[in-house]
């Protein structure tokens, strides 16, 4: 059992506080553009300053408390970093929810969730109309998205792709051993100019494809983090545009793919894209499971099949990559089309990218351990078989390790779907929900007034879930064990 002693913690709170202040500063950025709003309606409210101030102030604050700690020159470990994380998440997403509390937007309950999706890239909301919050909340709420993506990457390729684990040796085996472990200045540096890029990118042709130039911002930022915040109740349905649902779909899949593959994209080697074994997973599975429901949507509800193919190659590329978009309301949709887009929503995107889900990766070596078991059950006991990745054979830790996540996943998903049938959802609707959440998706599969009229206990449930899948799980464990490990030794 893994313990955590006084100076762990002290480590873990001096990196937070890191943390806490780059985050304080990004909170300058909404509170210039209320300062413009205000500069341009010739008014300012003190609600519409605090919004913004207070939180910078108090997380500010917390980086000068925590900087003060005394950590000895301790470097930082695997352990440290997964600490800091867990509780970076939950102070951000905590202080975070302050600009929906001060603005009034939002009760303090509804806005803890709205920040916990946004800052996890989840893209549940509890605003019902979006259409009538200030436009600074909704640029904030956007870029909490956006911030988190960013965070997210850098704490893949820094941190928990440390040496042993099944992606580091894969990718390793792709761009070279010297490469896979990037100075954290570097890597946050990179990731910040390519992430920009292809924003700009994809606020120009959204704008260009005609899209208002303030939601084109708001989409994008959702689009690249994969979150699923929208400025309209209706989703991306507002729109009617299939041009525009072309666009949003091309980069939900830019953002669901590993920013190791976007730094070789970046130099030139457009081969490595289609070369990579977890992109060919994603294409195949997003062909195949758009056929399943296309047939599915065409034979319930009619139509043209170009409006059927439409929808659900939309609904499918959302739910692989872990975007909360919508063209429809899947509340009226039947159990299979539902059941797909669950396990689209399990299996998620990239390693390395923002989208959740166990990542492609892990779910490709699953099935390997399941090709392994079959021949090991058909072919000769002399016959020598190996768990392989990539043509790559895997090591035991490694593939223990996987499957250990993989069924602490699926313990979270049906502890989290029996919370959600206690409080009245049917069992399809509490799974979808329960992924949904966990696999930081967005999508919703009840109506709008069962949802927004959801008790305490159903959105505390959620929130905990983004969380938990944000993490994925085992720094969330790190923290439960060694509070439990400590209770059993005191």
């Amino acid at each position: 059992m893994l313990s955590v002693s006084l100076r762990d913690i002290k480590i873990s709170l001096y990196d937070l506080g890191g943390i806490c202040r780059v985050v304080s500063l990004i909170f300058l950025v909404p509170l210039a553009l209320t300062l413009y709003y205000a500069l341009v309606s010739g008014g300012l409210s003190v609600n519409s300053l605090l919004a913004f101030v207070a939180p910078a102030v108090i997380l500010y604050l917390l980086f000068v408390i925590f900087s003060r700690v005394d950590i000895e020159d301790s470097p930082s470990k695997t352990k440290h970093a997964m600490i800091t994380t867990s509780l970076a998440w939950l102070i951000i997403a905590l202080v975070g929810s302050l600009p929906f509390i001060i603005s009034g937007t939002l009760a303090p309950l509804d806005a803890f969730f709205e920040s916990m999706s946004g800052w996890t890239t989840t893209g549940m909301t509890m605003i019902e109309q979006p259409e009538l919050v200030a436009r600074d909340i909704l640029f904030y709420r956007a870029m909490t998205q956006w911030v988190g993506g960013i965070g997210i990457i850098v704490l893949v390729l820094v941190v928990l792709m440390r040496k042993g684990t099944v992606a580091r040796d894969y990718y390793s085996s792709e761009v070279g051993e010297q490469k896979i472990r990037p100075r954290i200045k570097s890597t946050i540096k990179e990731t910040w100019k390519i992430y920009s890029i292809y924003t700009l990118a994809c606020i120009s042709l959204l704008y260009l494809a005609g899209m208002p130039f303030f939601d084109a911002i708001v989409q994008s930022f959702s689009a690249l983090s994969t979150g699923g915040f929208t400025t309209h109740a209706s989703s991306i349905a507002y729109y009617n545009s299939p041009l525009i649902e072309f666009i949003l779909m091309a980069f939900m899949i830019i953002g669901a793919v590993g920013f190791l593959i976007h730094f070789r994209l970046f130099n030139g080697q457009i081969k490595a894209l289609f070369k990579n074994i977890e992109f060919r997973y994603m294409m195949g599975l997003l062909a195949i499971s758009t056929v399943i429901i296309m047939a599915s949507f065409w034979m319930n509800f009619h139509g043209t099949v170009v409006n059927a193919s439409r929808v659900s190659l939309f609904q499918a590329v959302a739910a692989m990559t872990c975007t909360g978009f919508s063209t429809i309301d899947l509340g009226n949709w039947p159990d299979l089309p539902i059941a797909i887009l669950a396990m689209l929503m399990y299996i998620g995107g990239m390693y390395g990218s923002t989208a959740g889900g166990i990542k492609i990766l892990r779910f490709i070596l699953i099935l390997s351990v399941v090709k392994y078991n079959l021949k090991k059950l058909i072919l000769p006991k002399s016959a020598v078989v190996n768990i392989k990745l990539g043509g790559k054979p895997m090591e035991g830790e490694e593939v223990f390790f996987v499957l250990g996540l993989s069924f602490a996943y699926m313990f979270v998903a049906i502890v989290g779907t029996f919370a959600m049938m206690f409080l009245g959802y049917s069992g399809m609707q509490s799974l979808f929900l329960t992924l949904s959440a966990m696999g930081n998706v967005g999508l919703v599969n009840v109506s709008s007034a069962s949802w927004f009229m959801m008790n305490s206990l159903g959105k505390l449930a959620l929130i905990a879930l983004m969380w938990i899948g944000r993490l994925e799980i085992f720094p969330v464990l790190t923290i439960f064990s060694s509070i439990i490990f400590r209770k059993k030794k005191g």
